[in-house]
């Protein structure tokens, strides 16, 4: 009879330690699966529609129907929607500049292409006898081309970037080293390029 007893308590006993190395297995397994989510966190958090912040010395600039913004310096005059000035005047149209310099921004579709091929089509569209030059940089995150040497009326830096099939096309004119004015040019083009954010599609 104790042995009877003695062998059911055993049974008892390993029937417990069973069920709790059975218990504690699906905790063990729900961790890996928890990583995940942590590391996707901060991936989703770059992704939202949040602007640069903006400073004692920078501005903050949003063109909400093209879906950007960038910081651009106090001294500097914002001309919504899509340009800033360095030393405006009173001039506008024709071919006069709105002030000593500026940078503008022009929006378009992609139509599927990268920022590289819009930077190589408008290269070759240039033809030869020109002496542009180009670069590839990492702007939000994205590749952009910068290209100088495009003929136009002013001597002009363009940059390409590329996002959900819409073409930013960065104007920084009159792009002239040997100017008076060009260190303002050069500080506005620090801060555009550091700061320039392509806001998520409107729904």
């Amino acid at each position: 009879m104790q042995r009877f007893v003695g062998t059911v308590l055993s049974f008892i006993m390993l029937s417990a330690c069973s069920q709790t190395t059975e218990t504690s297995l699906p905790a063990e397994t729900l961790q890996p699966a928890m990583a995940p989510m942590i590391t996707e966190a901060p991936a989703n958090s770059t992704s939202t529609g949040a602007c640069p912040v903006e400073t004692t010395e920078l501005k903050l600039f949003i063109n909400a129907d093209d879906g950007y913004c960038f910081l651009y310096p106090m001294e500097d005059a914002a001309v919504p929607p899509y340009m800033v000035v360095i030393n405006p005047n009173d001039i506008s149209g024709g071919s006069f500049l709105p002030g000593d310099a500026l940078v503008e921004v022009n929006m378009e579709s992609a139509s599927g292409r990268t920022a590289a091929q819009a930077a190589d089509e408008k290269i070759a569209e240039a033809g030869e006898g020109f002496n542009i030059t180009r670069s590839e940089i990492i702007m939000d995150g994205k590749q952009a081309i910068v290209v100088d040497g495009l003929p136009a009326q002013d001597p002009w830096r363009e940059v390409f970037i590329v996002d959900n099939n819409r073409l930013y096309i960065l104007f920084f004119e009159p792009w002239t080293p040997n100017a008076d004015w060009f260190p303002e040019l050069e500080k506005l083009y620090s801060s555009v390029m550091d700061s320039f954010h392509v806001l998520p599609p409107m729904p």
